[in-house]
């Protein structure tokens, strides 16, 4: 990958000074962009120095900005040999796959060699999880083709990161943990999986909610919200089981206006899909084969034209993002259940309850549960049972209720009321 490239005709042209914003070098750019053919465009580098090597290259956007590409493989200045952290890493997934009762394979190629995985496990119910394991810099577009290779390959990738800030988090089904030595990975220690899997939780919209209700704006609603929530205590010796046994499932959220300002990948419980599946309105699908955020244009970086490919260099850099994405932060389920018992979103029947009367032909007859009101009186207690005695003989049943304490009948309402019964006023004094 190089920012400076050779045409045939138009001679050498420096990528970085593109600004694809600019309508002059827009337009150039879609001149070139996906319009030449092999042969068009050369290595400025392989040109000079070995002119019978191949050079030839193509164009394509890198986090925005315009870059050429070597055709051959062999010439595309591929990174170190595999680190040794991520080597240890992939023996410890493999490790545990296979703890679990499940077979592992390394670097399992696909059936038309466009695919390398990491370690593929064989799962239950046909289920074939493809781990990636990613502790260096990679591109979305990388992450994007490969993800969308493996899908198509029947695979259910799982991507392992130790970046915050790295390109693929919510991009792929992805797991984080934290940046650890090598040692940490072949030691057997627990690796904490700090961000990708997902618990639905769900909270009360009442008067302690903090919150507006977030579906009027305003006030309380009295029912229940969702809201996905980092799941705690999980580690990746865990996920890697649960994934490949189908307890814990990957659930994609494409880009809702007003909710959602990015799609997220995360892996979720079983329970937690189909609850959330249940109560939702929207159409859980995969995402689209090759969809990135990221083409917007970036601006030029203005490099000097330069006879060398750049690859090598940035590579010596740390590429690693400025953005963190793994935030933690609570994402909105954008479901209201009446009762998270049920997970109906319709509203439940309310039943009715026994109105009393005050009519006397009622009060003669007598309504079963139901305590005789005074005429043109308030009943601050109703439904109370009859088993219940009544209040004392002097007090209107109006301004009967329950004890705080022992919830027996007393005055408790109206002048000379008091939330206790005299029985515990007097418990509750001081002894002598």
């Amino acid at each position: 990958m190089a920012h400076s490239v050779f045409h045939r005709e138009l001679g050498s042209i420096n990528l970085s000074e593109l600004d694809l914003t600019v309508p002059e070098d827009s337009r150039l750019w879609r001149s070139l962009y996906g319009r030449t053919v092999k042969g068009d465009l050369e290595c400025v580098e392989c040109r000079e120095a070995d002119p019978g090597c191949p050079q030839y290259m193509f164009l394509r956007l890198w986090k925005g900005r315009p870059v050429a590409v070597h055709y051959s493989q062999g010439r595309r200045h591929a990174t170190a040999p595999e680190s040794p952290r991520h080597k240890a890493l992939k023996d410890r997934i493999a490790t545990a796959a296979e703890r679990a009762g499940f077979t592992a394979e390394l670097e399992a190629r696909g059936p038309d060699g466009r695919r390398r995985t990491d370690v593929l496990v064989h799962g239950e119910d046909g289920i074939e999880l493809g781990c990636e394991v990613q502790l260096s810099y990679t591109t979305s577009h990388s992450v994007t083709k490969r993800t969308d290779i493996a899908r198509a390959d029947g695979l259910r990738p799982l991507w392992t990161t130790d970046d915050p800030s790295s390109p693929l988090i919510e991009r792929t089904p992805w797991a984080r943990i934290d940046r650890m030595p090598l040692e940490a990975f072949s030691s057997g220690n627990a690796l904490l999986v700090r961000g990708g899997v997902k618990k639905l939780k769900l909270a009360r919209c009442d008067a302690r909610s903090p919150l507006p209700c977030p579906d009027r704006g305003h006030g309380r609603c009295n029912h229940w919200h969702g809201t996905w929530t980092p799941a705690l205590g999980m580690h990746l010796d865990r996920l890697i089981g649960a994934t490949a046994a189908g307890e814990y499932v990957p659930l994609y959220l494409p880009v809702q206006p007003g909710r959602r300002a990015r799609a997220a990948h995360m892996w979720v419980s079983g329970d937690d899909h189909d609850r959330y599946r249940d109560a939702t309105t929207d159409e859980l699908a995969e995402p689209a084969p090759g969809h990135v955020d990221d083409n917007d244009p970036a601006e030029p970086e203005r490099l000097p034209l330069s006879r060398s490919c750049s690859y090598q260099a940035r590579q010596g850099q740390d590429r690693r993002g400025d953005v963190v994405r793994d935030t933690d932060a609570l994402m909105p389920a954008g479901i209201t259940l009446p009762d998270p018992r049920t997970g109906l979103r319709a509203p439940r029947q309310r039943t009715s309850r026994p109105v009393p009367s005050t009519d006397a032909s009622a009060h003669a007859v007598g309504i079963p549960g139901l305590i005789p009101l005074q005429p043109g009186t308030q009943d601050r207690n109703r439904a109370r049972p009859v088993s219940v005695p009544a209040g004392p003989p002097d007090c209107p049943s109006n301004l009967v209720g329950p004890c705080a304490v022992c919830r027996m009948p007393t005055h408790r309402y109206g002048i000379g009321g008091n939330p206790l019964c005299p029985q515990c006023r007097r418990d509750r004094r001081p002894s002598a």
